[in-house]
């Protein structure tokens, strides 16, 4: 039976619940697919328990990507939400917009609307921030933004030792300047995960979503150049649905280019490889994507307050979990990634290009947290230059598609990796984190020769899963979207996630691709008005 909508919404992560969640309010009929199920698994909602849904199928796609060229052809592990929530489900829940600088340069080259000041009414409108209401912030919105309910020994150590290398102390790295040292906030309410599953699909907006689970999207319908509706696949069958107004894909950095490539719309010779219709070739669908690289360094601690005390002690672990069970208290109750240090890695850049970051674990390479007490300087290169790509490998959503970032392929973003990774240590090395320091584990302190750094920043850099860039907004050739978010060549088709970003912005993607969904359901209602 084909069903009929206003608005089918395709994907149910970040972006795709606030587009849904503000149509619904609005009065439409909106039909919301979502390829995993119900956002039950209690490790969900504890915040510490990411680490269990990292790598677990029932909640993740678990993408990998090609092997990557200029990384000793690694391929890279890229979790990805399968689940009511996506991503901001399984996620560290760092709530980070980027610097008004990144918006302005969208804006600036050619996405109208995308400014600063334009963008920042749609992050205020989506929060409820624990610390009030100012000029740069919201409440009453429904995204719930807490500081960490505790701040921790080896976090105050490292801001402290920050601040001896010149670092100023940022109490808000929302606020007008993101350079220094802090603690971050996360998408929590009352110690508990807040992602936009729990906070748009609620209320009298319910009444108008009709929310299906388990619904593998086949392709997008497509009938004399307009989106008509969509086919998809659960588990009781085949089904198609119409909608009356428009089909808004929020499938993300992956999912968006590869259902678009698979419904026929695409570069040509990709589609007919593969045996698949073009419906409408659009050269950019996959093309753009960005991530931050990031390379760590881990060091054996003296302070015996980490993830690892936690996991290799299971009575200790017993003990805290109810802790956090009964009081919502304890390690359990925050992410484990209190700290961030934005730094500048040349004078000649006007803004922060690098985030280093304090993780209060170390893991091995089977991703377990080591047999020790035990924590990870991570440096992140933001504003990265390597684009990479997003391709189907077949006809079938089920085909993984071939994701690949180039990373360190640019002299620039190795010297850039190299630049952080040399502040990271200089951080461990300085009072009051050097008193912390049992030794260095990795690259260990008789690596220091840049060739010998180079070479460990291939073996061991990783993706910050922050993907974005892959449905590019613009106007030149190359972009997917418009302005207002309208896929070029197709009627009543938009792509509203983090595949829309021109450029990466200089931080954890999860804000501004809430706003993205914030503004993108904004202009959908203001276009049914006209």
């Amino acid at each position: 039976m084909n069903r009929t909508y206003d608005y089918i919404v395709i994907g149910a992560g970040s972006a795709g619940c606030a587009v849904a969640g503000r149509l619904g309010e609005a009065g439409h009929s909106v039909l919301l697919l979502e390829a995993g199920g119900r956002d039950s698994n209690p490790w969900i909602h504890i915040p510490l328990g990411y680490a269990k849904l990292y790598a677990n199928p029932s909640v993740n796609w678990c993408y990998t990507s090609e092997p990557e060229p200029f990384m000793n052809g690694r391929r890279l592990f890229q979790p990805r939400g399968k689940v009511l929530g996506g991503t901001g489900s399984i996620n560290g829940m760092i709530y980070m917009r980027g610097q008004p600088e990144d918006f302005d340069g969208w804006a600036a080259g050619g996405c109208t609307g995308w400014s600063w000041d334009e963008v920042l009414p749609f992050f205020r409108k989506c929060e409820d921030q624990e610390r009030g209401a100012d000029a740069f912030h919201g409440t009453g919105g429904p995204v719930s933004v807490s500081d960490l309910p505790s701040k921790h020994d080896l976090g105050e150590a490292f801001h402290a030792a920050s601040e001896r290398l010149g670092a100023p102390r940022n109490a808000d790295f929302n606020g007008p300047a993101q350079l220094g040292t802090g603690y971050v906030q996360t998408t929590t309410r009352k110690a508990r995960r807040w992602s936009t599953a729990r906070g748009y699909l609620r209320g009298p907006a319910m009444r108008n979503i009709d929310l299906t689970l388990h619904a593998m999207v086949e392709r997008i319908l497509v009938s004399e150049g307009r989106a008509t509706g969509v086919a998809w696949t659960d588990r009781a069958g085949r089904h198609e649905a119409t909608a009356r107004a428009e089909v808004i894909l929020c499938g993300g950095a992956f999912n968006s280019p590869q259902l678009l490539q698979l419904s026929g719309i695409g570069p040509g010779s990709l589609l007919r490889e593969h045996g698949i219709e073009v419906v409408h070739e659009l050269s950019g669908v996959g093309e753009n994507l960005q991530d931050h690289f990031g390379i760590g360094t881990e060091y054996r601690s003296r302070v015996k307050s980490t993830v690892n005390d936690i996991y290799n002690n299971p009575l200790k672990g017993g003990r805290e979990l109810l802790r956090y069970l009964l009081f919502r208290t304890g390690p359990f109750a925050d992410n484990g990634n209190y700290s961030n240090t934005f730094i500048h890695t040349s004078p000649e850049i006007p803004t922060p290009d690098m985030m280093v970051t304090f993780m209060a674990w170390c893991t091995g390479e089977d991703l377990k947290p080591r047999p020790f007490s035990g924590f990870t300087i991570l440096a992140e290169h933001i504003r990265p230059d390597a684009r990479g790509h997003v391709r189907i490998t077949g006809p079938r959503p089920t085909d993984q598609p071939a994701i690949r970032f180039n990373f360190l392929e640019s002299e620039a973003d190795m010297q850039a990796a190299l630049a952080g990774l040399k502040y990271g240590r200089r951080i461990a090395r300085t009072e009051p984190m050097a008193s912390c320091v049992e030794r260095e584990i990795t690259p260990g302190p008789e690596v220091e020769d840049d060739e010998d750094l180079r070479a460990y920043c291939r073996a061991n850099g990783l993706s910050l899963l922050h993907a974005v860039g892959t449905c590019r907004m613009g106007t030149g050739h190359d972009a997917v979207v418009d302005p207002r978010l309208r896929v070029r060549g197709i009627d009543g088709l938009r792509v509203v996630d983090a595949s829309i970003m021109p450029r990466i912005v200089s931080g954890n993607t999860n804000a501004a691709s809430i706003m993205i969904g914030e503004k993108g359901a904004a202009m959908i209602l203001e276009d049914a008005r006209t």
